[in-house]
This record gives structure tokens, sequence and C-alpha cells, in this order.
């Protein structure tokens, strides 16, 4: 059975010129209670796995937030 994470991308500019940006991930947290209310965390240990039966749930989540959806 596959399961999903439900994450976003953030790029910081480096402090050091010529060097790339830092990118930070968002994860939808693991104490969200999906359908109900949402929180994020930058941990990928903390991250809600979604399993197959959820897949829709995760979609519309991902859509409405603008997020993508990665397979673990």
């Amino acid at each position: 059975m596959s399961e999903y994470i439900v994450y976003s991308t953030h790029m910081k500019p480096s402090k050091v010129k010529g060097e790339f940006p830092d990118i930070f991930y968002e994860y939808i947290a693991i104490d969200s209670a999906v359908g109900f209310f949402y929180t994020l965390t930058n941990d990928r240990e903390n991250a809600y796995i979604f399993d197959e039966s959820q897949l829709e749930d995760a979609r519309f989540i991902a859509d409405c937030w603008r997020m993508k959806i990665k397979e673990v």
C-alpha cells in the first residue's frame, strides 16, 4: 500500500553572495485532523502520512493550499 505526504517548498536567499538559496519544506503536520483543521510542520518526522484511501483528501488539501503530493 502506498503512502503520501503533502508538502510545499520555500526558498530563502543565501546570506553569502553566489551560493545557492536555502530550501525549506513545510508538511501537513501529524496533529492535523484531516477534514477539520490543518497545522504545518518543518520536521519531516512529524508529517501526516496519507494512505491510498485518503489520497483524494490529500489531493484536495494540496490543491487548496497550493502544495504538492509526494509518494513516500
